[in-house]
């Protein structure tokens, strides 16, 4: 709000004095109830996270004052676009837009975190790709457009230039990702995410993923029979399949282990039969051809798969249902018809993942 303040005013040869912008900012906190307030944070109070942000509010002030750089198009711009080559709709604000000396356009966004991005990361990649996506839209006239995120806690700036088919890249992975909203609200398929802010939350106890922690929290010692029974019957059926979890992941790894280590006696040119006190154990060792996979090499593949095609080898590609359904159906990029024809085969089955995470063991558990 108050970096907002002082660029609309720079922007017209105004220059906020310092001491009028640190009183503006403290102004605005003492308009919120600080006691309700929660910070996500062991070590830090509310009152930290006003002195830093005053800190950085001087630091910014003294390094860019007078603020008046370049041509200010907007701050806090809302911007809504329509994501290219499809019917949805994406909208947004961006902290700030400017016309650079050098003709560039930047599109700006303040950050306050601990942790410097860089252009290859995922969140700076969307966050500013979908910015520069909303100015292009908006204003078709501007071409040379930088992205930069000023991390104001260590007075940095991350700019990077977005090349054409990166834009292309995002604007099929966002639409992947909308399709996939729809397809789970279709099929009401809203697994719980957790993350370290959910103790924050107050909805708990609506919450499948924390709902038995929550039983075996608050048991009632004259609680329900029936609910602490059940809550002690869970607990149990979680601590088996862990204990096997655990015992078949050391198995395996041991069994991987030991075939490795019988390959290598053979690539050493020892014996191909080894011969134990309970039977023998062949190994057959040597080399074969074949193509690809799409799971070894995906953009290999793709190639491989163009090139078979341009050859006329067709009849050696099966049909991918699960492919043909997630990249065509579920994406609707089927004509009315194509859909049509291809419903009837299209059929609803249980999908899980069941995800094991034992507690760390102590060296004395390990022994």
């Amino acid at each position: 709000l108050i970096l907002r303040k002082l660029y609309k005013l720079g922007a017209d040869d105004v220059l906020m004095p310092l001491d009028d912008a640190v009183a503006e900012y403290h102004a605005e906190w003492d308009k919120i109830d600080l006691a309700h307030l929660k910070v996500h944070s062991d070590h830090y109070t509310v009152d930290d996270y006003i002195r830093i942000g005053e800190k950085m509010l001087r630091q910014h002030y003294e390094k860019h004052q007078p603020f008046n750089f370049g041509k200010l198009l907007g701050t806090e711009l809302y911007l809504s676009f329509e994501l290219p080559n499809t019917p949805f709709k994406v909208r947004g604000y961006i902290d700030k837009l400017w016309h650079r000396e050098d003709g560039t356009v930047e599109i700006c966004d303040y950050k306050t975190g601990m942790t410097i991005a860089r252009p290859q990361d995922e969140g700076f990649r969307w966050q500013m790709g979908i910015y520069e996506l909303a100015v292009r839209a908006t204003w078709p006239q501007y071409e040379m457009i930088d992205v930069a995120q000023h991390f104001l806690r260590q007075d940095e700036i991350v700019r990077h230039r977005i090349a054409q088919d990166e834009l292309d890249l995002l604007t099929e992975e966002i639409r992947n990702v909308i399709m996939e909203i729809h397809q789970a609200n279709r099929t009401r398929n809203f697994p719980a995410q957790e993350n370290p802010l959910c103790r924050y939350c107050d909805y708990q106890q609506y919450c499948p993923a924390k709902r038995h922690e929550r039983m075996l929290a608050e048991q009632p010692d004259n609680g329900p029979a029936n609910e602490i029974e059940e809550a002690v019957r869970l607990e149990k059926l979680a601590d088996r399949y862990l204990e096997l979890h655990v015992k078949s992941s050391k198995d395996k790894a041991e069994m991987d282990a030991l075939k490795e280590e019988l390959r290598q006696v053979v690539r050493d040119g020892g014996p191909t039969k080894l011969v134990g006190n309970r039977g023998s154990v062949a190994v057959k060792l040597g080399t074969v051809e074949k193509f690809i996979t799409r799971t070894r090499d995906r953009d290999a593949f793709a190639k491989l798969s163009a090139l078979a095609r341009q050859l006329g080898f067709d009849d050696y590609f099966d049909l991918n249902a699960r492919a043909l359904f997630k990249q065509l159906c579920a994406t609707k990029r089927l004509s009315d018809e194509q859909r049509e024809a291809l419903a009837p085969f299209v059929c609803k089955e249980e999908e899980s993942r069941i995800t094991a995470k034992p507690h760390q063991q102590t060296d004395a558990e390990d022994e």
